[in-house]
């Protein structure tokens, strides 16, 4: 990953079919389900409470905060 890269950005310069609309943390397209690790997210317009709560992340907004972190765009 690159300095100050998000996570949406890192995960596109390996899987370019990876979904996301504005990359601005509004539509919600690029929502995933965060199976590991611990990301920072810079802002939230698409997500209600309970998401975040459950573990879904803005892909586009997300920075890692650990090491190693795993999204699932699928679930």
């Amino acid at each position: 990953m690159l300095e100050g890269e998000s996570l949406l950005d890192a995960v596109l310069r390996n899987r370019a079919d990876a979904p996301y609309a504005c990359k601005g943390g509004v539509c919600g397209t690029c929502r995933a389900f965060l199976v590991s690790g611990e990301v920072r997210m810079d802002r939230n317009f698409a997500l209600e409470p309970e998401e975040v709560e459950s573990g879904y992340v803005l892909a586009c907004q997300s920075h890692p905060v650990t090491e190693r972190v795993e999204l699932d765009f699928d679930r």
